[in-house]
């Protein structure tokens, strides 16, 4: 068991969205992206231009 598959799902979501609003590697994000896929959770993201 990965430490991701403890995470609440609402807190994985959140996690995600910071990790992509605050530019984290690349490969972090995949990682959190391949764990919300596997739940089967919907996620949406539209990241804002400064």
């Amino acid at each position: 068991m990965s430490s991701l598959e403890k995470l609440p799902d609402l807190l994985l979501v959140e996690t995600y969205y910071k990790a992509v609003a605050n530019d984290l590697e690349s490969e972090f994000i995949e990682f959190l992206l391949y764990e919300i896929n596997k739940r089967g959770l919907d996620i949406y993201y539209e990241k804002q231009l400064n």
